[in-house]
């Protein structure tokens, strides 16, 4: 009965892995380029299969990797600057307490190597143990996991960032911190900064209007107003 199960789950992943595969090679032949492991967390993230704790998890694992990543960077800095580490010994306690949090979670995945012969190169990925008995979510977790850690281990992983309005996007620029447009121009709108000059702007405006210095015209225009 057990190895019955065994086939179906491992029948299924490999359907799921087939449909992924036929997928990239209509993008291949259609001269596109293939979503890279950058890409594929993001929709990951920004998809509806992950949700509450599944995704609480897999945010904490990436605050993780990138806490590993800055301390590294500090002690790094440290023995360069000092020819030693020893000065760096609390920054040393602080990775090794991050390592072993890491670790502990990572321990919760437990996966199977696989491989696809796939043009140009083979097609590397991974199925969850016993994927028959998890569920879509699980599955996906498993990917957004793993994918982190592979960027983590190339130097990508600060490339995925988290925009203001909770959507995640692959940065173009070290300086991005926005997805689009409209929200870092809401997030400027919304700040202190902004909020401070509109208000001088306005006293301004309010004050050489009663001197009759400026036409109502040209007051900040607040849109047309509502018919009654």
């Amino acid at each position: 009965m057990a190895k019955s199960r065994k086939g179906k789950g491992d029948r299924d992943a490999r359907f799921t892995v087939g449909v992924m595969l036929s997928e990239f090679s209509k993008r291949v032949a259609n001269d596109e380029t293939l979503p890279t492991p950058s890409e594929m967390l993001v929709d990951l993230m920004n998809g509806d299969v992950l949700s509450g704790d599944s995704k609480l998890r897999v945010e904490r694992i990436i605050q993780l990797l990138r806490g590993q990543k800055e301390y590294i960077s500090l002690i790094s800095a440290h023995v360069r600057e000092h020819g030693t580490p020893l000065i760096a010994e609390a920054y040393m306690m602080t990775l090794i307490d991050i390592s072993d949090q890491l670790n502990e979670k990572l321990s919760r995945y437990a996966v199977i190597p696989q491989t696809q012969s796939f043009f140009p190169v083979p097609f590397h990925y991974f199925l969850p143990a016993a994927s028959n008995d998890r569920s879509p979510e699980e599955r996906a977790e498993v990917s957004a996991v793993l994918t982190a850690v592979q960027l983590a281990q190339r130097d990508q992983l600060q490339d995925v960032r988290q925009c203001s309005c909770g959507d995640y996007f692959v940065a173009g620029r070290i300086d991005q911190s926005y997805c689009s447009v409209k929200c870092r121009v809401k997030a400027h709108q919304s700040s202190e900064e902004f909020k401070a000059k509109r208000r001088k702007a306005d006293r301004k405006r309010y004050r050489l209007h009663r001197e009759g210095k400026v036409k109502e015209a040209t007051r900040r225009n607040h849109g047309p107003e509502k018919t009654r």
